[in-house]
């Protein structure tokens, strides 16, 4: 029971301290800058960027067009500027094209900072590949992207233009530095320690930052309810039954989902009251029939902790989901059993049982409609009802409505 109350313990405070990283700023285009809190660091759309700048306001999506930085303090900074990016794309053979040159375009682009100082380097994700930035304020070099692709040559042979080498050699190159320009490959690790090797060179400040723009894990909190179909199943002496009856629950529920928008996890609370009653009869040697009559009432407080997949990349904010987890249910109720018969020599009794704190599996698959409304259905593993006594089972099939809140 410790083991697992910690684990819980341990779950909330590292949701709690994940929540608290998010505290951030945007600066508008007429230089304000408005301190406050990023509902999620995933900053990979620009379009669903939500801010809120204290606890009793709630969170709204980013205007991009009037500002022109924002960012996670100390961790994050992101900036617009207007650039000449290449729109040739590298990254499968079928993207390739027959000439060597970049395929200018000007655009108005969020660039990551990643080195800031003399010598600064940006990136962005441009046309689905990442694209490098730089400028030199003492060479007054002005901001221009450091260019590699890959092209046919004699429509055959493939070709890289690694222009970016020699421009970093020619602009960015410190005499101290054993920096080796020819194996620098085009990855924002490798670039990074160019610029900072100049900057320490030429003794200037320089800030490094994270430039996370996907999150590690992204935060929900959902509430839900439903009905529920709850399963009695019994064993006596030479026979067994089954009977249903229906209940409901509520609850809530913690998700978390990583930067593969794909795989997550989730810890749920919940509350479930159940009631069922079930009656079997069996031959006996003794009487002409035996019967037993169990009825059950009860009320469960249960933790559900298991992982979740989502089939689609927009993590919980629509599609549909299927996950796992691992039940442990606290039980507060009686199951009473009466047994009675048509024999000659047999005397009525009536027995109450304690229920048993339990634990099962619990399956689910739902679909979210929207960022907000979802709709799953879930089936728990029988459970034992009574810990001393395996006669007894109880599971649950159940149809939950859900909300999300945060």
């Amino acid at each position: 029971m410790k083991f697992y109350v910690l684990l819980v313990a341990f779950f909330f405070v590292t949701v709690a301290s994940y929540s608290q990283e998010n505290k951030g700023y945007y600066v508008t285009n007429g230089d304000v800058r408005i301190n406050g809190y990023f509902k999620s660091d995933n900053f990979s759309n620009l379009n669903d960027i939500e801010f809120r700048k204290d606890d009793s306001e709630s969170f709204e999506k980013l205007e991009l067009q009037t500002i022109k930085e924002y960012g996670i303090d100390n961790r994050t900074r992101i900036i617009k500027k207007t650039v000449e990016v290449d729109r040739s794309r590298s990254s499968s053979v079928k993207f390739y094209s027959n000439f060597k040159d970049p395929d200018w375009q000007k655009a108005t682009l969020f660039l990551n900072v990643i080195v800031d100082g003399d010598a600064s380097l940006y990136s962005c994700i441009y046309n689905g590949e990442n694209k490098f930035f730089y400028e030199i304020n003492s060479k007054q070099i002005r901001l221009s992207q450091l260019v590699y692709k890959k092209y046919f040559f004699n429509n055959n042979d493939v070709k890289e233009n690694i222009t970016y080498k020699q421009d970093l050699y020619n602009n960015v190159r410190c005499d101290d530095s054993d920096i080796n320009y020819n194996s620098l490959s085009y990855t924002e690790s490798s670039l990074k320690k160019v610029f900072v090797a100049y900057n320490e060179c030429h003794k200037g400040a320089y800030a490094v930052y994270e430039n996370k723009v996907a999150s590690k894990i992204e935060l929900s909190v959902n509430g839900y309810a439903g009905p529920t179909l709850n399963m009695l199943s019994t064993k006596t002496q030479g026979g067994s039954g089954n009977d249903s009856g229906f209940g409901l629950n509520i609850g809530a529920e913690v998700v978390v989902v990583t930067s593969s928008g794909n795989l997550g996890g989730f810890l749920r609370l919940e509350y479930a009251m159940l009631a069922s009653e079930l009656e079997t009869i069996t031959p006996s040697a003794s009487t002409d029939r035996l019967a037993e009559e169990s009825k059950l009432d009860v009320s469960y407080f249960s933790i559900v902790l298991g992982p979740r997949y989502y089939f689609n990349e927009n993590k919980n904010n629509k599609g549909l989901f299927l996950d796992a987890g691992f039940g442990m249910g606290f039980a507060s109720g009686e199951l009473v059993k009466t047994r009675y018969g048509t024999g000659e020599y047999f005397v009525g009794s009536i027995t109450k049982y304690d229920l048993a704190h339990n634990f099962y599996l619990s399956v689910g698959f739902g679909y979210a409609l929207s960022d907000k409304m979802g709709v799953e259905v879930r089936y728990d593993t029988p459970r034992e009802v009574v810990d001393y006594n395996s006669n007894y089972k109880f599971s649950k099939l159940g149809l939950n409505f859900k909300y999300t809140f945060l």
